[in-house]
């Protein structure tokens, strides 16, 4: 009996320890599962730049730290110092976009910012407290090139077999922009896509079945790519594919190349010169015939990529025997990297002296695009598409206020009131390091640096050793995002943004030791857990808020404004700091009879967001309903918009009138200004 009791003692502890390991792994299996499936999400979801998916998709990783949190053994095992420092910056960073609601006088702008970066700030903690080991970062690689090209694939189907895969007509445009509904986002994604595609085809790390998976997919990804006809997206999956091969030297590249270099050049061969799928009408009779053809090109290229890729696998084999076999001499790292600085500087030189820089420089600043009918044309095109005008506007507002910035999100309100160019609606800088500094001066530009390129540069550390394929595709895909975030507004577009810190927060974790199979457990969870939780609050709030707030817009544009009433109400109720839907309140209270109503109601957002033109242009039509002089409303709407048309419309309706003319001119106006899709609550 005495020997009886401890056996049975073991086998319990054998059965717990056995459940413990089970419910880890599984616990594993979805955080990692977690990555691509939230890239997913935000891409069926207008690429997450409403708040209401980004909010969504905050809740869902506050809750998985919640339970990381209470459940795991020990949870912040992949913390150290450096994730500390850049977890502290990021952090601060979000705070001060949401400080900036204090000199912006913007609550909801401000939130709106904070809820991307909060959602970037809970994907790098969630990741970075797991314990970094090859297997997961292999794994976390294969996971997010698996929900990239699964949003890719899907874009693809849709032009080129639109019957089989239909979309809503607002995709059908002259570029592929399906489903995030930006074509430069949609081509970034699928060089990401590409970079991590090639990294599974051509590194020896990687299973076989792996390396031959890798290379199917990648003809399909670039002629994505292609499709979206977006130049810098197509600049930097070059690069980033350079910098992989320089970083990770991969002994399997020479198979992979063999698989995928004539296969991948035959499939954008393909997408190039189906030029009806580049049309306005991508999806007429002729189109369509393209389409069907383009597709059996990139299946096939697709088998061809397959079948190689398999085929050479012998030769990884010969050639990593061999390499192990043949050392040639080391060269020293820093000879090797001051040799190529000074190889680039020499090549700079060259570039700048024989006049090259200023006469594409001058292109890109000056040049307009071709007008041609085949969007194909447009690869040839260096315009920068009026980008340095932006840019410009940018510098300026920095100037203006170099340490607070204008507050966050306001970047869309300084260019409205200092652009040159009528016609135009921009909403963001379309470049990061020009809108932040913008936005929340030299204090928030820091902090910003000191996260992302600190993170890019922290994960450069780690491509050495056996290692090293894993963290140099890493690297190469930062590297890219990098520098196409500086010519486009890939931050407001978490689709392409949120896989960089998952990234991070892996690859930068501290390596994973062994550990005891008893061993304190770490105090204070529920503190933590509910600080979770708190965090999540804001973003419930926001996104709940804004759905409403859409369907309240969709009701107004419908012509039924007592339930768009009611959904703006509802919408108020969540978060009232909100402008919107006060100007939803005032237009049906306008066109159902209650001017006194819709007057408060248009008071209401010009209170919450007084610097915009948008509001002020309703404030003048509700005086006007009331028989109130509207003509400093709408001339203080025209100095912080002085380019629109309808606002110089609405000016020059009620300087020639009087009061009588007001109130009959105020309805016109208003139906024109609905009309014209220019105003906020058209743009939801």
């Amino acid at each position: 009996m005495t020997a009886t009791l401890p056996r049975q003692a073991q086998i319990q502890a054998e059965t717990q320890t056995a459940a413990q390991r089970f419910f880890t792994r599984l616990g594993l299996i979805m955080l990692v599962g977690l990555a691509p499936a939230s890239i997913v999400y935000l891409s069926l979801n207008q690429g997450g730049f409403f708040p209401d998916s980004t909010g969504l998709a905050a809740i869902g990783f506050a809750a998985a730290l919640v339970l990381r949190t209470t459940l795991a053994e020990h949870p912040f095992e992949g913390y150290n110092r450096q994730l500390a420092v850049l977890l502290l910056a990021l952090g601060f960073f979000a705070l001060w976009q949401l400080a900036s609601a204090l000199w912006s006088h913007d609550t909801a702008r401000a939130l709106d910012e904070y809820d991307r970066t909060l959602l970037y700030l809970l994907a790098f903690a969630l990741f970075g407290s797991l314990p970094r080991s090859p297997a997961r970062v292999t794994w976390l690689i294969r996971s997010l090139a698996a929900g990239m090209t699964a949003v890719c694939l899907a874009g693809l189907l849709s032009r080129v077999l639109p019957h089989l895969w239909p979309t809503a007509t607002s995709f059908y445009a002259s570029r592929l922009n399906y489903p995030l509904t930006y074509w430069n986002a949609e081509g970034l994604l699928a060089a990401v896509a590409s970079i991590f595609l090639i990294h599974l085809a051509s590194s020896e790390n990687e299973h076989p079945v792996a390396r031959v998976l890798g290379a199917i997919f990648v003809p399909a990804t670039a002629a994505t790519l292609l499709l979206t006809f977006s130049r810098g997206a197509l600049a930097v999956a070059i690069i980033g594919a350079v910098v992989y091969l320089l970083a990770g030297r991969p002994s399997a590249s020479l198979g992979a190349a063999v698989a995928l270099i004539p296969t991948t050049a035959i499939a954008l061969h393909g997408a190039y010169a189906a030029e009806l799928l580049a049309s306005s009408t991508p999806t007429s009779a002729a189109a369509v015939a393209q389409g069907r053809h383009l597709a059996e090109t990139v299946a096939w290229c697709m088998l061809a990529a397959g079948v190689l890729r398999a085929a050479t696998l012998p030769v990884d084999i010969w050639l990593s025997r061999g390499l192990t076999r043949v050392r040639g001499p080391r060269i020293p790292r820093r000879a090797a990297l001051l040799t190529g600085g000074l190889a680039a500087a020499v090549a700079l030189l060259v570039l700048v002296t024989s006049g090259f820089v200023a006469r594409e420089w001058n292109g890109f600043a000056h040049g307009s695009q071709a007008s041609s009918t085949l969007t194909r044309n447009r690869l040839s095109d260096l315009s920068g598409e009026n980008r340095v005008q932006l840019w410009q506007i940018a510098l300026h507002a920095f100037r203006e206020r170099p340490v607070l910035g204008y507050g966050a999100g306001s970047y869309e309100l300084y260019y409205a009131q200092h652009r040159t160019t009528a016609g135009t609606s921009v909403t963001d800088a379309h470049s990061l390091y020009a809108q932040t500094p913008a936005e929340l001066g030299i204090v928030g530009f820091i902090a910003l640096a000191i996260a992302v390129l600190g993170s890019i540069l922290l994960l450069a550390s780690r491509s050495r050793g056996p290692d090293r394929t894993a963290y140099a595709a890493l690297f190469a895909a930062a590297v890219a995002w990098a520098i196409h975030a500086g010519v486009d507004w890939d931050w407001e577009m978490p689709a392409v943004t949120l896989w960089l810190f998952i990234a991070a927060g892996s690859g930068l974790a501290s390596p994973q030791t062994p550990t005891e199979t008893h061993m304190t457990q770490p105090r204070n969870r529920t503190p933590m857990a509910v600080g979770w939780l708190v965090l999540a609050i804001a973003p419930l709030l926001i996104g709940v808020s804004y759905q409403r707030l859409r369907v309240s817009g969709e009701e107004l544009s419908a012509g039924n404004c007592v339930k768009a009433r009611q959904s703006a109400l509802s919408s108020t109720s969540l978060l009232a700091a909100r402008p919107e839907p006060y100007e939803i309140l005032s237009f049906c209270d306008l066109q159902l009879g209650f001017p006194v109503e819709g007057l408060q109601a248009a008071q209401k957002a010009v209170h919450y967001e007084r610097d915009n033109w948008n509001y002020r242009y309703g404030l003048a039509i509700a005086l006007a309903e009331n028989g109130v002089d509207p003509r400093s409303a709408a001339e203080r709407a025209l100095r912080l918009n002085p380019l629109e048309t309808i606002v110089q419309d609405e000016v020059a309706a009620f300087s020639k009138t009087g009061r009588g003319g007001w109130e009959q001119a105020a309805p016109q106006l208003l139906v024109g200004g609905l009309q014209s899709g220019r105003l906020a609550v058209s743009n939801l």
